[in-house]
């Protein structure tokens, strides 16, 4: 029983959340929908179509299209604390998938039982 515990608790969080990772940048662009986090001064900028310069890191706020020149904005390397790539939608859908692929599995698990009688 412990394993199987130890084997859901990690599963629920695999599942969650939107997976932002700390990752090595390389100058050059990102894939415009490429999410980041961009940490400077202890709080956290959310932008997409990132571009790593030697000196700056650029991106546009994700609330904007990433084609949006004019919104674009850019910090200087040394400011930087850190940044993460992640990837929200996709944590929203894994979430969703196991908050409606969890109680299904119980029903299934349970009801391949003789105890569980539909129709009653």
């Amino acid at each position: 029983m412990r394993a199987s515990s130890v084997f859901a608790l990690t599963l629920l969080q695999l599942g969650c959340g939107a997976g932002w990772r700390s990752k090595p940048l390389v100058d050059g662009p990102l894939p415009r929908r490429q999410q980041a986090q961009v940490w400077t001064h202890g709080r956290a900028l959310r932008w997409h179509a990132l571009v790593v310069a030697p000196d700056t890191i650029s991106g546009v706020p994700f609330t904007r299209s990433p084609a949006c020149d004019s919104c674009r904005a850019a910090i200087p390397r040394g400011l930087i604390d850190s940044v993460r790539l992640g990837n929200p939608t996709a944590g929203f859908w894994r979430t969703m998938g196991l908050v409606v692929g969890i109680p299904i599995v119980a029903v299934i698990v349970i009801c391949r039982t003789d105890t569980c009688q539909l129709g009653d």
